[in-house]
């Protein structure tokens, strides 16, 4: 079996959104080169607002250049290149982390009053890359990250964590298709190989197979059952060349007679 029409649907659906998010940044780019080129800094005193979340007056002069997008450079390194509405940062631009104490990054997307909120792209020093929706400064929303180490996950984020349908796929080809819960597989969920082969399909829990699912080896080997915390656990049947060999009670991967394994059994002294 291989891999489903609904999953490359999913996936291409998730693609159109994210490739949006990046034609709308490169934009953002682009003003953000126009500026450095012209070297319009902010003043001290408009840098001094931002740094002391002062509440600008719409009648103030320095609201007057509100719609000019500048450079800001603050106390702590940090660089933030766009515009500032009423003393926030609002609108589109660019900040670039650049102090000691924090992980570090570059975010390019939309702001909301000082917070990253909408769509954007951050660029972390550790070589991730996300791009997809924000709310209060966390990702949430649909979004893609891409791992220093060549995974991806793409799908639902809820607070910084991947939550609700979502793909994972490792660098070296397996696919994961389904539910997540505070960035753990959990739920619903099917599980490919590199060849694009169902290796499982069902319940998942703590990133473990766990509850009902089938998990098949190759052609004609599988199992259907029940599992706990990654295990054959509960009750099962055990197919091998498409046939039938075994149908009841499973402890820890391994048939079990009496609440015993068949290899607990055959050990006992006579």
């Amino acid at each position: 079996m291989n891999l489903s029409k609904e999953y490359i649907d999913i996936y291409n659906n998730y693609m159109k959104y994210i490739n949006e998010i990046k034609r709308e940044c490169r934009s953002i780019e682009h003003m953000k080169s126009r500026v450095l080129k012209k070297d319009r800094k902010a003043s001290e005193e408009e840098i001094k607002v931002l740094e002391s979340d002062k509440v600008v007056d719409e009648n103030n002069e320095l609201a007057e250049s509100k719609s000019q997008n500048k450079i800001y450079k603050f106390s702590n390194g940090d660089t933030y290149i766009g515009k500032v509405i009423n003393g926030k940062i609002n609108g589109t631009g660019v900040y670039m982390v650049s102090s000691e104490e924090s992980i570090g990054f570059e975010y390019i997307g939309e702001f909301n009053d000082d917070v990253k909120e909408g769509k954007g792209i951050c660029t972390f020093t550790n070589g991730n890359i996300y791009t997809g929706g924000f709310k209060n400064d966390v990702m949430d929303g649909i979004g893609q990250m891409l791992y220093k180490n060549n995974d991806e996950y793409i799908g639902g984020w809820v607070k910084g964590h991947k939550h609700g349908q979502g793909i994972y796929r490792w660098n070296e080809g397996t696919i994961y298709i389904g539910d997540f819960k505070k960035n753990k597989r959990e739920g619903q969920g099917i599980c490919y190989d590199k060849e694009g082969n169902v290796i499982y399909d069902g319940e998942w829990k703590n990133n473990l197979t766990h509850g009902e699912g089938t998990y098949i080896w190759n052609e004609g080997k599988r199992y259907i059952g029940e599992f706990l915390n990654g295990k054959r656990h509960g009750y099962g049947t055990f197919y091998l060349n498409n046939e039938l060999v075994y149908q009841g009670t499973w402890k820890y991967d391994k048939p079990s007679i009496f609440d015993k394994t068949l290899d607990e059994i055959f050990s006992f002294k006579l």
